[in-house]
C-alpha cells in the first residue's frame, strides 16, 4: 500500500511539473460535456469531456505524446476518440493519429468518458515539430 501511495505520489509530482514546462509551447484544456448516472451499470456515474490540444508555438507539432494517470479510467475501450491509446496498467500514454498535425497557432480536440466527474490528469511529454 505504501508503493502505492509513493507511486501515486511521484506520478502527481511529475504531471504537475510536465503541466506547467516551458520547453513545450502547447496547451490543453478540458471542457465537460455532460455527465450521467448509468443505470445499466449500477448506477455508476460517467463523464464526457472535450479535449483541445493547443500549438501556442511557432512550428507544426507532427506528434505528441500526452501522458495521464490512475485518473484516465476509461469506461470502456471504445470510450475515446480522436487519439491513440499507448497503455498499461491504466492509459499510460495518447498521441496523434498518424496522419494528423498540429500546426503553429492551431489546435486539435478529442474526447473521452471517464468513470466520475472529475477531469483526467493530462500533460505533454515530448512534441516532435515537422
Amino acid at each position: 500500500m505504501k508503493f502505492i501511495i509513493l507511486a501515486l505520489a511521484m506520478l502527481l509530482a511529475i504531471s504537475f511539473v510536465a503541466a506547467h514546462n516551458p520547453q513545450f509551447p502547447v496547451s490543453i484544456q478540458h471542457k465537460l460535456v455532460g455527465s450521467w448516472n448509468d443505470g445499466s451499470r449500477g448506477g455508476e456515474v460517467f463523464a464526457q469531456f472535450d479535449i483541445t490540444v493547443t500549438n501556442d508555438g511557432q512550428k507544426n507539432i507532427k506528434q505528441i505524446v500526452i501522458g495521464t494517470d490512475a485518473t484516465c479510467r476509461l469506461r470502456d475501450s471504445t470510450s475515446i476518440w480522436n487519439v491513440q491509446v499507448i497503455d498499461g496498467p491504466f492509459v499510460d500514454f495518447l498521441i496523434l493519429p498518424s496522419y494528423q498535425d498540429i500546426n503553429a497557432g492551431a489546435s486539435y480536440t478529442f474526447g473521452y468518458i471517464i468513470h466520475g466527474t472529475a477531469q483526467a490528469n493530462l500533460f505533454v511529454k515530448s512534441v516532435i515539430y515537422a
